[in-house]
């Protein structure tokens, strides 16, 4: 775990920069609109774990939610904090890991769980930690690399079939942004663990449905195409066949 925590650390300007490119910013808005279908009201108490920049949760404590964001890179929450101050929101920032916070009291109405289980040795144990954190029919946002990402982009960006067969065999993959390997799983999976947890999952979706694949980032600055595209990966992102290519995977959950 150190090891991933460094690599954060070492990526971080190339990591916040990715958070603000269209991209970035259609991965955000993406996931929420996924969330805002069973997060409805205001005055939820959230805990965000690996909560990274804290633009997710920010985000939601604007809306009037009570946020907690737990990240063990110091840099990150670092940055969180200053851009909460910078926009006079209240949140509950920490240095911490998920063992830690289960040693506190306190149980949560959501749970964020965003890009985590990929750089953790036992994501099946985490998922049932998270758990004891969470209030009797809260809910669980889980996203996850999607295994069919990997091998979509190396035969469609990369054009190199070799590697794309080669990614069919296995489970790791190289993180651009962070800059590490990463392990993928598929939702199948994912929804086997939750329901080992005590979870039922609710929905599935995509994130990066089509659009991950789309190879020129030129027209991707373009405001109304930007627009445009965001639109259509709304759409698509609970349907099937493109939520099952999506480059990461969004299951809803709720504490049975």
């Amino acid at each position: 775990m150190a090891s991933k925590i460094a690599a954060f650390s070492q990526s971080i300007q190339y990591y916040l920069t990715y958070t603000k490119m269209p991209w970035g910013q259609l991965f955000y808005a993406t996931a929420w609109h996924q969330i805002d279908r069973f997060l409805e009201e205001a005055g939820q108490s959230i805990l965000d774990i690996g909560c990274g920049f804290g633009i997710t949760g920010s985000e939601y404590a604007r809306r009037g939610n009570q946020v907690t964001g737990i990240d063990p890179t110091p840099e990150m929450i670092e940055i969180a904090k200053q851009s909460a101050s910078d926009h006079r929101t209240s949140i509950d920032y920490r240095v911490s890991t998920l063992q830690e916070e289960l040693a506190l009291p306190g149980r949560y109405d959501w749970i964020f769980c965003h890009n985590v289980l990929e750089y953790v040795e036992e994501p099946g144990e985490l998922l049932k930690q998270l758990g004891s954190k969470q209030n009797e029919r809260g809910y669980l946002s889980l996203i996850a690399h999607n295994p069919v990402g990997k091998v979509m982009k190396k035969a469609v960006i990369l054009k190199d079939p070799e590697e794309a067969l080669h990614s069919l065999e296995s489970d790791q993959e190289y993180s651009s942004v962070i800059q590490t390997e990463i392990t993928t799983y598929p939702h199948e999976r994912l929804q086997q663990w939750l329901q080992e947890a005590g979870y039922e999952v609710l929905d599935r979706c995509g994130i990066h449905n089509i659009y991950g694949y789309i190879a020129d980032n030129d027209i991707k600055q373009q405001e109304e195409w930007h627009r445009r595209a965001v639109k259509l990966e709304l759409e698509l992102g609970r349907l099937s066949p493109y939520r099952d290519i999506a480059v990461f995977t969004h299951l809803i959950a709720r504490k049975k």
